[in-house]
C-alpha cells in the first residue's frame, strides 16, 4: 500500500516515514523542513534497519539493508523567513489527464490507503485538485503530515518526466511544511510549472522541480524542490506501462519519441 512502482516504496512516503520517525524521537511539532536522498530503491516487504543521529534540534536518519544505505534524510525546524514564497500558480482550468495506476500510494485507484488522486497537465504545468480521503485526515479538518510530501512528489515526478520526455525516478526531496497544523476547508491544490523545472547537471539527466500545496483559498501549506532523474533506461521499463493507460493523442503530447 506504500508503493509507487510495484514492490518499491513511494519517494514521498519515504520522506514522510522519516518525519514520522523523527516525531517518535521527540522532534517538535510545527513548521519544518523534510529532506531525503534516495540512493537505491527501497523494498516494501523486507525488514530494514534505521540509524539515527541528533544534533542542534535536527534529526537525521538513514534506512539501511544489510549495511547498505538505501535512503537518508532529516527533519529540522523551519523558520518562517527561511524559505522563498510559494508559487501563486494553482493549475489550469482544463488540461489533459495523466494516467493513473492501480496500487500507487498517490494515484492508485485501487489502493485503499492511497490518495487515489488524478493529475492533469497542460502547456504550463502539472496539477492535482483533491479533497483528502479519511486516511489522510488527522482530527477531521487537519491533514495527515504525510499528505504533502506524497502529493508533491507525484506532481514533481510528472513535471520532470514531461519536461525531459522520459521515464525516471525521484532522486532528492526537500519539502517545507509551512502550516502543517492549520485546518483546511474544501479541495486542496498541488501544482508546479514547467518554467520552474531546471537541469542541474551538464548531461541534463537531473532536473530540479518546484511545486506547492495550498488550500482552496490559496493559503500555502507546503512547498517542495524535488530532483527528478530520468533517462532511456527508465523509459524502457515505464513508458509501455503509461502507453497502455493513455489515449494515443495525449500520450503523443507526453512522450512523442515513444508514440
Amino acid at each position: 500500500m506504500l508503493q509507487s512502482w510495484p514492490g518499491i516504496v513511494h519517494g514521498g512516503c519515504l520522506v514522510a516515514l522519516v518525519d514520522a520517525a523523527a516525531a517518535r524521537l521527540g522532534r517538535a511539532l510545527g513548521p519544518r523542513r523534510l529532506e531525503g536522498r534516495l540512493t537505491s530503491s527501497v523494498p516494501v516487504e523486507t525488514a530494514l534497519d534505521l540509524a539515527v543521529e541528533r544534533s542542534d534540534g535536527a534529526v537525521a536518519l538513514s534506512i539501511r539493508q544489510a549495511g547498505q544505505t538505501l535512503t537518508s534524510g532529516g527533519v529540522e525546524a523551519l523558520s518562517r523567513d527561511s524559505e522563498s514564497a510559494p508559487s501563486a500558480w494553482r493549475g489550469g482550468s482544463g488540461g489533459f489527464p495523466l494516467p493513473m495506476s492501480e496500487q500507487c500510494l498517490a494515484c492508485g485507484a485501487d489502493n485503499p490507503l492511497g490518495l487515489q488522486v488524478s493529475l492533469a497537465f497542460d502547456d504550463e504545468g502539472v496539477w492535482a485538485r483533491l479533497v483528502p480521503r479519511e486516511p489522510w485526515r488527522a482530527g477531521g479538518d487537519r491533514l495527515h503530515p504525510a499528505l504533502a510530501p506524497v502529493i508533491l512528489d507525484e506532481v514533481a515526478w510528472w513535471l520532470g518526466a514531461l519536461v525531459m520526455k522520459e521515464g525516471g525516478l525521484t532522486n532528492r526531496l526537500a519539502v517545507a511544511l509551512h502550516e502543517p497544523e492549520a485546518p483546511f476547508e474544501g479541495a486542496l491544490v498541488a501544482a508546479g510549472r514547467f518554467a520552474d523545472v531546471t537541469p542541474i547537471d551538464r548531461k541534463r539527466t537531473f532536473w530540479r522541480t518546484q511545486c506547492a500545496l495550498s488550500t482552496a483559498s490559496g493559503a500555502p501549506i507546503a512547498t517542495a524542490a524535488i530532483v527528478f532523474r530520468g533517462g532511456a533506461d527508465y523509459s524502457e521499463r515505464q513508458i509501455p506501462y503509461f502507453k497502455s493507460r493513455t489515449p494515443a493523442g495525449i500520450f503523443r503530447r507526453m512522450f512523442p519519441a515513444y508514440a
